[in-house]
């Protein structure tokens, strides 16, 4: 994700260019706070994929628990602000928090219910499946991230590993070197690089990932210090995420309206259509409360596994890696 950032929304820049910011935060505007607030921290590009947040900042849902949502720097490194206590939580992927984790780092609950990497290809392209990419040229952002682990565990369940392709580290730019038959196939994600070619009118296929990759996506990931010391604020941030994307899911036009505080430029239309076509592409992603079943131990040793299994360093054993303890049906 990144130079150490959640990639599955860095490319999301190129629709909201003059959007792209270092920082900003905002505290729940209720006036029924209590306690000290939860600092939640996302990826550094305020984005329609964070509305679940801003909803729940928007309408309350975090209850009398005060919250502050925190973009983070662009340089900022994803575990950085956490482990230093300038956030409680972080949005980011459950395989990241294992790659990274020293024992430390909690995984409270899905964000996304599904790996959103996907492999796509021009519509006439051969390549119909990942163990079609033998001898293909294929563009990643770069050897980082969800989308290079994506990679790796796809290239794994065909068979294959990167020394069977031509890796292209093609930055964010992804459509331009699909489009330009510089590279063969791209290593995306489903609800913003397939939006950006659907917008764009160029025609692809896009083919998942196998469902025995076992990756986890988009998570809550605290560390086990802060959720020892505070399992009611954990709980309360929990619900309203959940409670904030059950009514996106019902009525997407929720997700525009509350963002535009961090992106203003959603009151004009020519964000607020591709905007919408983004959050439309989100919310089959979109994790409820009953997805929390499978937080347990054997999903951590299953990820662990399956991330070492591509050349992954994990210095811990999944074990403990996740809880679903803060998820209250």
């Amino acid at each position: 994700m990144y130079k150490k950032r959640l990639a599955i929304f860095g490319a999301v820049c190129a629709l909201f260019l003059s959007a792209c910011s270092t920082s900003t935060s905002s505290s729940s505007p209720q006036g029924k706070e209590s306690g000290k607030p939860v600092i939640v921290g996302m990826s550094y590009i305020p984005n329609v994929q964070f509305s679940p947040f801003y909803l729940a900042e928007k309408e309350g849902k975090f209850g009398k628990q005060k919250v502050t949502l925190r973009h983070h720097g662009q340089n900022e490194g994803l575990f950085t602000a956490l482990r230093s206590g300038t956030e409680d939580v972080v949005v980011a992927g459950a395989d990241e928090a294992a790659v990274a984790s020293r024992g430390d780092l909690l995984v409270i609950s899905p964000y996304y219910q599904r790996y959103p990497v996907v492999l796509l290809v021009p519509e006439a392209s051969s390549i119909s499946s990942w163990s079609s990419l033998r001898g293909k040229k294929v563009g990643v952002p770069g050897r980082f991230g969800e989308s290079w682990i994506g990679l790796l565990a796809g290239l794994k369940s065909a068979g294959m590993s990167v020394e069977d392709i031509s890796v292209v580290e093609v930055g964010y730019t992804q459509k331009a070197a699909l489009s330009s038959n510089k590279v063969d196939a791209v290593i995306g994600f489903s609800n913003n690089d397939s939006v950006q070619f659907a917008l764009s009118g160029m025609q692809i296929k896009q083919i998942p990932l196998p469902a025995n990759t076992h990756l986890v996506g988009a998570s809550l990931i605290t560390t086990k210090d802060y959720a020892k010391a505070n399992p009611e604020a954990l709980s309360a941030v929990v619900s309203g995420v959940f409670s904030a994307s059950a009514s996106i899911k019902s009525n997407p036009s929720l997700a525009l309206e509350s963002a535009k505080i961090y992106v203003p430029q959603l009151a004009q239309k020519e964000f607020s259509d591709p905007a919408l076509a983004t959050v439309k592409a989100t919310i089959p992603l979109f994790a409820s409360v009953s997805d929390c079943d499978s937080f347990t131990p054997d999903k951590g040793i299953s990820l662990v596994d399956s991330l070492k299994g591509i050349g992954q360093k994990i210095q811990i054993n999944g074990r403990d890696l996740f809880t679903k303890r803060f998820c209250v049906k």
